[in-house]
């Protein structure tokens, strides 16, 4: 089947994101110290390496300004973290981390209305999420 079942909202796509890079990681709870700057910059390089068009299609950047930068991206870090599934550590809130929460959610309201591609692609951006938290000097804490 080719993409979605339903439409995706772009915080829907971080969830999973997120949800499968903890997967991936395979610890017990999933924590990365990384500034906003620096996760703007992760998805930019995953969105511009034209691997993952479901990225493309969910988080568009603006070049206007001094660095690309995508609004919708951070308003779903924001709205996540509103909606309890994702926290912010004090005092700068520089760690991100998934809540029990994010997991429920994506087996309950997300997997279902993933295709097996959408799936495919957002294992590939979560491996590549790990990856490059750990190159832009951000450490899963």
């Amino acid at each position: 089947m080719q993409g979605s079942k339903s439409p995706l909202l772009p915080d829907h796509v971080l969830s999973a994101i997120l949800t499968l890079a903890k997967r991936e990681s395979g610890g017990g709870r999933f924590a990365f110290r990384s500034h906003d700057f620096q996760l703007q910059e992760i998805f930019r390089d995953l969105v511009g390496s034209g691997k993952y068009p479901i990225l493309a299609r969910t988080f568009v950047f603006s070049d206007a300004g001094p660095e690309p930068y995508s609004p919708i991206l951070n308003e779903s870090v924001s709205r996540l973290q509103l909606s309890g599934l994702i926290g912010r550590e004090n005092p700068d809130y520089e760690v991100l981390f998934l809540r029990p929460a994010a997991e429920k959610f994506y087996e309950e309201a997300l997997a279902g209305r993933l295709s097996d591609t959408d799936v495919a692609q957002l294992r590939g951006v979560a491996t590549e999420l790990l990856a490059k938290i750990q190159l832009a000097g951000g450490t899963l804490a």
